[in-house]
């Protein structure tokens, strides 16, 4: 079939690099790949701006909104600023994307490309990639998050919301080709709600060349480290209650929150008001940092709230077993990330908000510079067996590409 575009592979993500945490990093991270095996890859996305909620300053009025950035052709477009954590918040920054991008589409030969690859964590994101596809073009859907998921989860909306949004994915994902998701739970959930489109796993990648263990602490650990994103799922009052609890155990352990977001002036506001002194804030680093960020904490801390679905994968985990470092998270018997620790050795699990059990073993790790060790050792093989990146990305090109699709994407 002779397609009119000039465009092979059309993506659409709310974001993209320059943002450093979230989805933005892989999103960019597989447009390029796509670009260096060959193909013209145009991606249309947001100005950036998570996880604040106000665009970077470079990139405010307009000036960068179109870019060929190692290849890729990068079309971006103002949006509703996210105000805060609730649904109409989000629901305004993401419709805002997907009204521009249907314009923008509709005076732009990239919607005619054969092939659509869709970022979701927003749904509307995804449904715009099915309502704009040609006849004959293949649609996939790349899923971070489930959005009905976060949803019933933290409580938004209420239960009318959460049963609507279910239908609208079961609905839009039932017109994609394939779905790729992030682990086996997630999977499982979307077959329960009905899809029943090819769905595939593929875990997040990290860049292993970039990020490699540095020298460790032989003695007892001095820092533990939270960095990402501060935003209601995360659950960070549990790390403002460990470190009280910490201190008041009398632990030498600074605890560290490196990041930015709209629960960031709440934690800041509970650490005040307990008159925290062992808690410092740190601000986000860029990815060229990344490195020596991660090597900055001795013991990691991944709390997530117990309410979001057992799914859910923080990303940063990766990036922290690259690193070699161990990390306390908490996370319920039997969800995903119960059974990453299981299968990889790298860390430990706590159950969500309770305290006592996360001091523990958090001061437990800290005092045994050899288990740390262990753990970071663990940590690094299972990434470079699993999860590094260009390796990573050559099997998720592969999946992309099969059923059906109209081409072979060749990766060098």
């Amino acid at each position: 079939m002779a397609w009119e575009s000039d465009t092979d592979i059309l993506m659409i993500s709310q974001y993209y690099r320059p943002e450093t945490i979230g989805s933005g990093p892989f999103c960019a991270d597989l447009a390029e790949a796509l670009a260096a095996s060959g193909k013209q890859v145009k991606v249309i996305t947001a100005r950036p701006h998570y996880p604040g909620n106000v665009v970077f300053p470079a990139y405010r009025g307009g000036l960068r909104d179109r870019q060929f950035i190692n290849r890729v052709e990068i079309r971006r477009l103002p949006v509703v600023a996210r105000g805060g954590d609730s649904f109409l918040s989000r629901l305004a920054n993401e419709g805002s994307l997907f009204l521009g991008a249907t314009a923008a589409l509709t005076r732009d030969r990239a919607r005619d490309a054969p092939m659509i690859v869709v970022l979701c964590p927003s749904i509307l994101s995804v449904m715009l990639g099915n309502v704009i596809r040609r006849r004959n073009a293949r649609c996939v859907a790349i899923v971070h998050d489930i959005q009905s998921g976060i949803a019933e989860g933290l409580g938004m909306g209420g239960r009318l919301l959460v049963k609507a949004l279910k239908l609208i994915e079961r609905t839009t994902f039932n017109r994609c080709d394939l779905v790729v998701v992030l682990s086996e739970e997630m999977r499982r959930t979307l077959r329960n709600q009905g899809i029943g489109c090819p769905i595939e796993v593929h875990p997040i990648w990290i860049d292993t060349e970039a990020i490699r263990p540095q020298p460790t602490t032989s003695g007892p650990a001095r820092t533990a480290l939270y960095s990402g994103n501060f935003g209601r799922k995360q659950g960070l009052l549990q790390l403002v209650d460990l470190a009280q609890e910490l201190h008041g155990r009398g632990s030498p352990l600074r605890v560290r929150l490196r990041g930015r977001g709209n629960q960031e002036e709440a934690v800041r506001r509970e650490v005040r008001s307990r008159g925290l002194r062992n808690v410092e804030f740190r601000d986000l680093i860029g990815p060229e940092e990344l490195a020596d960020g991660l090597a900055e904490g001795d013991i990691h801390l991944v709390p997530q709230d117990p309410s979001i679905a057992d799914y859910a994968v923080p990303s940063k985990i990766y990036g922290i077993m690259a690193a070699g470092r161990p990390f306390v998270a908490t996370a319920r018997r039997d969800s995903t990330l119960w059974h990453l620790r299981e299968e990889s050795g790298a860390f430990l699990c706590v159950p969500p908000n309770d305290i006592d059990a996360f001091a523990n073993a958090v001061m437990e790790l800290a005092e045994n510079a050899d288990w740390r060790a262990e753990l970071g050792r663990h940590g690094r093989n299972y990434v470079l067996r699993n999860c590094a990146r260009n390796v990573s990305l050559r099997r998720l090109i592969g999946r992309i590409a099969r059923n059906g699709a109209p081409y072979e994407l060749p990766v060098g």
